[in-house]
This record gives structure tokens, C-alpha cells and sequence, in this order.
């Protein structure tokens, strides 16, 4: 079982885009996770697994997916 208590985010949360090196244009925007997956390995530092997220901004789903580093919570 997954415990989503321990991602960074949540779907729902808004965030600001941090970086974004595949979509610049994105970087400095606020959006909302629409989801987090936990990936199939646990990467040495990342003792609470390694998470990545979808995030929409403006209604639209961004390509590819975001570690925690990416996002700040607003």
C-alpha cells in the first residue's frame, strides 16, 4: 500500500514551477498537481520514495512530470 501522506504534494495543491528545462515557459507560473505517482524505486536520498507529479496550469496538463525540486507549494 502506498502512503500518500508522504509525497511532497498532493493532487489539489497549488504550486509554483521552479524549473522546467523541456517547458521554460512554464517556469515562475502557478498550477495545481492533478497527480502524484510514487515511482517503482526508492533512489538513496529520497527515504520517503522518490514522488513525480502532473501539473496542470491555466486547464492545461503539462508534458512530462515534475519531481519535488521542480515545485514550491504556494
Amino acid at each position: 500500500v502506498i502512503d500518500m501522506a508522504k509525497a511532497k504534494f498532493k493532487t489539489g495543491d497549488k504550486v509554483r514551477i521552479v524549473s522546467n528545462d523541456h517547458q521554460p515557459q512554464y517556469e515562475g507560473k502557478i498550477g495545481i498537481v492533478k497527480k502524484a505517482y510514487r515511482t517503482f524505486c526508492d533512489p538513496a536520498g529520497y527515504p520517503d520514495g522518490l514522488w513525480v507529479y502532473r501539473v496542470e496550469v491555466n486547464g492545461e496538463t503539462l508534458h512530462g512530470v515534475a519531481l519535488g525540486p521542480d515545485l514550491e507549494k504556494v
